[in-house]
């Protein structure tokens, strides 16, 4: 796990939610302070969905992609003030952790990887993003770790230039 503050706060909110950046991520929380709070459970109702929505790949996940929802998150956000504090909770897309996997030449099986995570966290005039990892069974292996947070670092210092 590892917390990087963000320095460039205009480029990375901009980036967070008026660019594509971060589409490809899942959501599985978030959560808004402005006039009020909003909270946003990201876990798709699948009792909701026809079985033609349920077919579509961008639904085969448990939670929603980033690019459904960050219309969404703009219009909370958007306005005058800058938001008391925000909180949204990234996890890589399931069929992404084995190519991340290879990528990083790790002996893991993806159905050994819970998630992947990426916590953004904006509260008292700062942004952090933290990393975090999730495996099915303990292990004293830090070798994901290491590479998911090489991998993050790596991502967030490209978004904030």
């Amino acid at each position: 796990m590892r917390a990087i503050e963000i320095e460039n706060l205009k480029k990375f909110t901009t980036a967070l939610f008026a660019g594509e950046t971060f589409d490809g991520f899942l959501v599985t929380e978030a959560s808004f302070s402005t006039i009020t709070n909003i909270t946003i459970d990201g876990h798709i109702n699948q009792e909701f969905m026809g079985e033609a929505d349920l077919a579509l790949p961008e639904n085969q996940e448990k939670a929603i992609y980033w690019k459904r929802l960050r219309p969404l998150c703009y219009e909370i956000i958007k306005g005058q003030k800058v938001p008391l504090r925000f909180k949204i909770v990234f996890m890589m897309p399931s069929d992404l952790v084995l190519k991340f996997l290879d990528h990083a030449g790790l002996d893991f099986e993806p159905i050994e990887v819970n998630a992947l995570f990426l916590n953004i966290v904006f509260q008292e005039g700062k942004l952090t993003c933290t990393t975090g990892t999730s495996m099915k069974a303990f292990t004293l292996d830090k070798s994901l770790e290491d590479a998911w947070d090489s991998q993050m670092v790596r991502f967030l210092n490209n978004v904030q230039g």
